[in-house]
Order: structure tokens, then sequence, then C-alpha cells
């Protein structure tokens, strides 16, 4: 009786093994995975079920396919899911960065915005699994293939271990890995005090840096996050996110063709604060950033921050002489707007200090998008105007074309908080040296490309807008030629020491966006590392 059964079972596998294997291989191609990828998760799935039919022992052969099926049916969700949101390979520094630099209000901020999303590719992998555990029965029947057949499929196994493209698509070794990096991001902020130490005997030995500049002089440099210049009237946006901005008109540098370094905040802030950049990739933390080459020049430092960030305030807010962190970071109730920055700023710019650098770290459009702008901001319903429609025409479902809205909103309301931060700092230079930088760490594909709102490592992911004030304002024709020139923020640090007016032993006069000898390098987006890239000539949506 026992071998009848053994027997259906066979006779079952045969025809439920074909069907199981497309089923698998359709899920991964539907959910974003690459013909590669599929093929390899096949190739390691089938390996190591028969593996487990011929070597595991028998009271075991049920729990153990289970287990190894499960996995397989998790890795898929997971990362399907990591690919579709990011738009890059699960484990790229983009998301372990982001996974890394994340605190628990931000986790739930993150479940809030993509809740519709997690939904559907919770159902999904449910789906999936469900039906591959009907098709495949946990046979506990041994293969007729002989042991020796068995050992040499053991041993092509292990020895395609050593092989990183195959190995990362077992999701016994993937994920620990993925561990060990989340682990290795937090101790390397644990030694971060005793790189800075190595770090000022490089500037006092190599780097020297002089100040050669008036006598009083004020730069203010505001960073933002996640924000497109695609979604900005500066750039020729339709809806008026600019309207406070728009009304400077001259007086404002606006940079037309700018990348950010990277797509994610604290790989753009170590290419934008140090010297670091994508074309010279030298261990950042162990290099002087622009705050200790700023103090060393007889600068008065200010880091005042509106984000609870676990990385960058250790590691650049803590080099400032004062530090004020205005996002305590705990529940919903403890978020604020990026207006609780301006009590700090216009305290700072009383400091009596003749030299003084402040560095105002914006939560500007970082995600949830709705919760980053005050209720008198909320202006924009997408199916009422011209955006919304293009959106609508494009395809676009409903939750992208509301993330649109509520993003525009968040457009609007860092207009007006720039606006602020800047007429503030006019009126208190008193005719004095004085000098504003905005840019933000990313931005966000919000719908310009594809259906879909977040981080993208393509072009709508880092079409950053920058902007420069001067308090001396440059002749029109210079500004003009000024604002064309391509650029990407990895040297942002060179521009700062310029606008900062020091100069050291290892200057790159090319590498200042505002230098007479200024240098284009090859510029690149996150998915296309070894590509130059060239601006998109397909207009973004809208």
């Amino acid at each position: 009786m026992k071998l009848q059964v053994v027997s259906r079972a066979l006779q079952r596998e045969r025809w439920c093994w074909p069907l199981a294997m497309a089923l698998m291989a359709g899920a991964y191609l539907l959910m974003d995975m690459n013909w590669r990828d599929t093929a390899l998760a096949l190739i390691i799935y089938s390996c190591g079920r028969f593996l487990l039919r011929q070597f595991a022992p028998q009271a075991l052969h049920g729990a153990l396919q289970r287990v190894w099926l499960t996995a397989f049916v998790l890795d898929l969700g997971v990362k399907s899911f990591l690919i579709s949101v990011y738009q890059t390979k699960p484990d790229a520094v983009l998301i372990i960065d982001s996974l890394s630099n994340t605190n628990s209000g931000e986790t739930f901020e993150f479940i809030e915005q993509y809740w519709r999303l997690i939904g559907l590719f919770l159902g999904e992998t449910l789906l999936v699994g469900v039906l591959l555990w009907r098709l495949l029965p946990a046979v506990q029947a041994r293969s007729r293939v002989s042991r020796i057949g068995g050992l040499v499929v053991l041993a092509l196994v292990l020895g395609l271990q050593f092989n990183p493209t195959f190995r990362r698509n077992n999701p016994f070794y993937f994920w620990p890995s993925q561990v060990g990096s989340y682990t290795a991001f937090q101790k390397n902020i644990k030694t971060l005090g005793q790189k800075r130490e190595v770090a000022r005997r490089e500037m006092q030995t190599q780097w020297q840096p002089v100040y050669q500049g008036p006598a009083q002089d004020t730069v203010v440099v505001a960073l933002g996050e996640s924000t497109s210049r695609w979604d900005w009237q500066l750039y020729g946006y339709p809806r008026q996110t600019n309207p406070q901005l728009a009304k400077l008109g001259d007086e404002l540098l606006v940079f037309r063709d700018v990348l950010s370094g990277a797509g994610g905040t604290v790989s753009s802030f170590k290419l934008m604060l140090t010297p670091r950049d994508l074309h010279n990739q030298l261990d950042d933390e162990s290099s002087p950033s622009v705050m200790l080459l700023a103090k060393a020049a007889g600068y008065k430092t200010f880091w005042i921050s509106n984000q609870h960030d676990r990385y960058i305030n250790p590691r650049f807010a803590e080099e400032a002489d004062e530090m004020h962190l205005v996002n305590t970071g705990g529940g919903r109730g403890d978020r604020k707007l990026d207006e609780g920055v301006l009590p700090y700023y216009e305290q700072a710019l009383r400091d009596p200090a003749p030299r003084k650098l402040i560095v105002v770290h914006l939560l500007g459009a970082h995600p949830d998008y709705a919760l980053r702008s005050p209720d008198d901001f909320k202006r924009f319903d997408g199916d009422q105007d011209a955006v919304g429609q293009a959106l609508k025409a494009r395809g676009r479902n409903a939750w992208v074309r509301y993330e649109r809205d509520v993003y525009d909103d968040a457009m609007l309301y860092q207009d007006h908080i720039l606006a602020r931060l800047l007429d503030t700092l006019k009126a208190s230079s008193g005719g004095s040296s004085a000098s504003f930088l905005y840019t933000s760490d990313h931005a966000q594909e919000v719908g310009h490309t594809r259906d879909f709102a977040g981080h993208s490592g393509e072009e709508p992911g880092q079409v950053v807008p920058l902007l420069i004030w001067l308090s001396s304002p440059l002749p029109a024709p210079q500004a003009q030629a000024l604002e064309q020139r391509p650029y990407q923020t990895d040297r942002l640090d060179w521009t700062l020491l310029d606008l900062l007016h020091i100069k050291t032993r290892r200057d790159l006069p090319g590498a200042s966006l505002l230098s007479a000898d200024y240098h284009a390098l090859p510029r690149y987006l996150v998915n296309h590392p070894r590509q130059p890239y060239q601006p998109s000539t397909r207009a973004p949506v809208p």
C-alpha cells in the first residue's frame, strides 16, 4: 500500500513539476525579476530539492522541502517589492543605506505610504506560495539517480556557490549576507570618532586650509530631501510650486542641469561634504569634511537639522561648534515641519562670530509626502488641472496621482521655507559678505516616467534643483553662462569651499561650479554606474 502511495506521488510529480517550474518562472518575471536571476533561482531551487530528496533523513523529507520552497517564495516576494520601490537590485548600496539608516518613525511612514503596494505584493506572494505548495507535494521517495550522481550534483552546487552571481540567488546565502551588511553599517558608526581624528591629522598636514576672504562672511547651506527639480516652477513645471522664489528673479542663480551624486541620503551626504566623489572613491570618513575645513579656517560652524538621522548626525552634525536637532525622531506626534528650524537659524545668524557656516538639513519631501506640508499648503488637486489630466492620460493610477498632489504641496511648502531662510539671511547680513546655497540629497520618481512614486536609481531619482544667492551679484552674462553648466553634486564640497573663500594645498579649481576653470566630468546614474549620463530627450509627465 505504501509503495502505491509513493508511486502515485511520483506520477503526479511528473506533470506537476513542469507546471510548477513554469509558474515559478512566470512569477519571477511578472514580479520584475530579470531572466538571468529567474533562471538561476530555478536552477538553485531544483538542485536543492533534488539533493534534499537524495540525502535528507527520511523523517525530515517533507519538512525540509517545505522550508526550501517557502524560502524561495518569500525571497521572490521581498526582492520584487524592493525592486519595485527602489528600481535597483535588493543588495544595492541605496537599499542597504536606506534600511540601515531608518528609524521606527520612518518605518511607520514608509508603511503608511506604501501599504497598498505592500498588500499587493503580500497577496501575490501568498498566491504563488499556495499554488506551488499544491503543485509540489513533499515527495519522500528517493530519485532513482545513483548516489554517485547525487554527489556529482552536490559538488556542482557547492562549486557554484563560489560564483557571486549564482550565490546571490540562493536565499539562504543572500539574506544572511544582507544582515551582515546592515551590521557592518551599524559598527561603522561606532568608529566615526577614531576616523575623525585621522581626518584632523590629514587636514593639518596635507590640506592646511587658509581663509582668504573679507573680514565678515556668512555662508548658509540648505540641504533638502527627496526634492525633484521636475516639480519646480523655476524649472518650467506648470504648477505654481515656487511663487516666492520666482519673485527673486535674477537675484538667484538657478542651475539648470544638476544631478545628485547618489540616490540615497547617506551616500549623497558622503559625496557632497567630503573629498570623495564618483571618480575618487577614497575613505570619506578618514578625510576632512567641509565642516572640519571651515572650522580650521576660522569659521564658527552650526548644524541645524529637522532629520533624526542615525548616520548623518553623528558623522557630520557632531563636527559643528553648535548642533540643534529639531526632530527627536519619536512618534508621529513628534514629527515637525521644516519651519521648526527657523528659531535656531535666526539665533545662529545673530551670533557675533565674524565668520559663520550654517548648515540647515531639511526634511523636505521625505516620504510620506502628505506629512511634509501643513494644511494651509494643501493646494493641488490633480483631477482639476493640466498636470493631473496629463498623468491620467498617461495611465498613472489614482494613488500615484494623489502622491503627485501631496508631493507638489510639499514643494510649495519648501518654497516658503527656502524664501524664509534666504530673506532672513539678507536682512541679517547688513551689507557684509554672505552667500546661500540650496540643493537636495536626491530626487523622487512621482509618476514622471512610470506608474510609481518613491526612490529611483534612474534619472527621476537624481534630477535635483541647485540655487545660489550671492550678496555681490554676478553680471548677467556671467550668471547665465554659469546656470547652463552640467554638474553633479558629488563634487559639491569644492563649490562650498569656494563660497567659503577657503584655499588648501589640495585645491581643485576645475571642480568648483563657480570657478572660471570649471571642468565638467562624466556624470552617472545609480543604476548605470559605467554609462555616462545623457539627459533624456523625452519630457517627463508633464
